[in-house]
């Protein structure tokens, strides 16, 4: 017996980032199937078009003979809840400012719901990843930009307007490059993953492209002390905006998530020397890599759709 129920409803995640799309249905707390798709190529085409393709990538990762109970949505905001529209014509102009979510919904009969991509990857942490079980979780998205999303006893923390607050916009830097938020200095272009690209392919070049450049930094970190250097300065840069976070929310711990947490061995000092404090202001969050990978906000998105209580307190 495994020990898992076959009568579970199945709930289906959406995570929609500015790279690529993941699904992944979910039944009875483990992953039943997954599948990636390029956003772009999603995408394509009229709105309808769009649409379908999603709920074609719903369906196939549906066990045989059932059907999704629900479907849940994380994509990079900022994300309007309550009216089912993204709005991010810079990182996920494929399917924003439309109504995505009663789209999809008419097109597979069945509940959808929409969140921010960073709460949905938080939710996934903290239903079955770093975060088990914690009663004040901070997590970070290192991706195409930046996520953030605070939960207080399972809970997402919101804004006024019941949105999520975007966290990757902070202030840290005197760079007077205009973010497309409008602020300068802004953290998602100081630290997410394509900025730690930039800075490796200063010293690399230009001959490894996307995630490649990743994987040649960090076996180049090994030899060269100029490329680890780079991911020291990036660490600086990503505690920067989280010594923010942290000094407003309190986490008791932050997870750090995104494709360039994988390279959180390399610049975990730089980070550190950011996060360091006079004890009195110190703040004893314990600082996890994510465990669900390219899953977690796919998962968490599933978890949303299910409709999950909070967590018991404690870590």
């Amino acid at each position: 017996m495994s020990g898992h129920r076959t009568d579970a409803p199945v709930t289906v995640g959406l995570d929609l980032g500015g790279t690529g799309v993941r699904a992944l249905s979910w039944r009875d707390g483990r992953t039943v199937a997954s599948a990636n798709a390029l956003s772009a190529e999603l995408g394509a085409g009229p709105v309808p078009e769009r649409v379908g393709r999603l709920a074609g990538l719903v369906t196939g990762v549906l066990p045989p003979g059932t059907s999704a109970a629900a479907v849940g949505i994380g994509a990079s905001g900022p994300v309007d809840n309550a009216a089912g529209v993204v709005h991010n014509q810079d990182t996920l102009p494929w399917f924003s400012d439309f109504p995505l979510v009663a789209s999809l919904r008419e097109r597979l009969g069945v509940p959808v719901v929409i969140d921010n991509d960073a709460v949905s990857a938080a939710l996934g942490e903290h239903a079955a990843g770093a975060g088990r079980r914690c009663d004040r979780m901070l997590m970070i998205t290192l991706g195409t930009g930046i996520g953030a999303a605070m939960l207080v006893d399972g809970r997402p923390v919101r804004g006024l307007d019941g949105a999520h607050p975007e966290g990757g916009h902070l202030p840290v830097t005197s760079d007077p490059a205009r973010c497309y938020c409008g602020l300068t200095g802004c953290w998602e272009q100081a630290a997410s993953r394509g900025a730690l690209q930039r800075m490796l392919r200063v010293r690399l070049g230009e001959d490894h492209p996307g995630n490649e450049t990743l994987r040649y930094g960090s076996e180049a970190a090994a030899t060269d002390p100029a490329v680890r250097r780079i991911f020291t300065e990036y660490g600086v840069l990503v505690g920067r905006g989280l010594a923010a976070l942290h000094a407003l929310y309190q986490p008791r711990v932050t997870v750090i998530g995104g494709s360039a947490a994988s390279c959180l061995p390399l610049f975990a000092d730089g980070l550190r020397r950011s996060l360091a404090r006079s004890a009195e202001y110190a703040v004893p969050s314990e600082i996890r890599p994510a465990e669900l990978g390219d899953n977690a906000g796919a998962v968490g998105a599933a978890v949303l759709a299910l409709g999950l209580g909070a967590a018991p307190p404690g870590c």
